[in-house]
């Protein structure tokens, strides 16, 4: 039986109104669970097992639609760009770039309060994450977000590694204190309890935090980030690095295209197949280096050394 390449259910006004209200929206029953049948067992290789898929020694949970087929086919097939243009009402979506997010059992990891906005080269609001969860996870130990702060223009520092090497400018604000966000009862924040087929389309402002996991298994989660129709391209050096294009390449102002950022799906029934999409990466490395390379313990790090700063 073929996997759904359509929303299981309509994208409702009031997902729509949702997502616009509150920076965040949690769809239930949009993915059929099959999807994620498919991609929890290359969770668990990538990151449980570390099976060498040819992956960035650097970001070995991201790009992962370049090397392997179940994601791939997830990105090009599944119906997760219609849903994406649906709640951000956008006539064209492209494909950015795809993380695994991953937390082991009984981990007291946190991921701090923070926003995605500064991190991408564009300018625009429509690139959202879209948040998929690959096994039934708790309220509390689901991404947490604070309603109706993608309303606030403030341009947080990023922890990204390249504004690691760089002296934060002074128009830049720090990350937000998660103590002082709870102690204003103005601030209304959202969990939720969520199941294989669900998913959660975050605004890149909205300020969102992630807890540890209680659970006795591993917590896996998919984002996938995608482009609407008012993202151009806004270079600046404390940005994260793309694989496969320079800063040099991302011309100010001009949309994203090109056979790395495939269009996924339009109204008017126009996409990109996968034919042009890479296939790998630019550089080659070697086993050792890739052994001895740990970006997932180096960004941990770098996270509680800014939560103490």
């Amino acid at each position: 039986m073929p996997l759904n390449s359509t929303p299981l259910r309509p994208i409702s006004d009031d997902d729509i109104t949702a997502y616009d209200r509150d920076g965040v929206v949690c769809l239930r029953n949009v993915l059929d669970p099959e999807w994620i049948e498919t991609l929890l067992p290359i969770a668990k290789r990538v990151v449980v097992d570390k099976e060498d898929f040819g992956l960035l020694p650097t970001y070995p949970g991201r790009y992962m639609t370049r090397t392997v087929p179940e994601v791939r086919s997830f990105v090009f097939n599944s119906p997760l760009a219609e849903i994406c243009a649906r709640v951000l009402q956008s006539r064209e979506v492209r494909f950015f770039f795809d993380e695994i997010f991953a937390k082991p059992p009984r981990s007291q990891e946190q991921t701090i309060w923070h926003t995605d906005r500064m991190g991408w080269p564009v300018a625009g609001k429509m690139v959202p994450s879209l948040w998929v969860p690959l096994s039934p996870i708790a309220k509390s130990d689901c991404l947490e977000c604070v309603a109706g702060s993608h309303t606030q223009d403030i341009r947080y520092w990023l922890f990204s590694p390249n504004a690691r090497q760089m002296i934060k400018p002074p128009d830049r604000a720090s990350h937000p204190d998660g103590e002082k966000l709870r102690a204003d009862p103005a601030n209304r924040f959202l969990q939720w309890d969520m199941e294989p087929g669900d998913m959660l389309v975050v605004h890149p402002w909205t300020i969102h935090y992630s807890h540890g996991n209680g659970s006795d298994d591993w917590r896996f989660a998919l984002s996938v980030r995608m482009f609407g129709d008012d993202i151009t391209w806004a270079p600046r050096p404390d940005c994260v690095n793309l694989a496969g294009v320079s800063f040099d390449e991302m011309i100010a102002g001009e949309k994203p295209r090109g056979p790395l950022f495939p269009l996924l799906w339009s109204a008017d029934g126009r996409r990109d197949g996968d034919a042009d999409f890479p296939r790998g990466f630019a550089t080659a490395w070697s086993a050792k280096r890739r052994d001895e390379v740990n970006y997932s313990k180096t960004f941990m790090e770098l996270q509680k050394k800014e939560a103490a700063e």
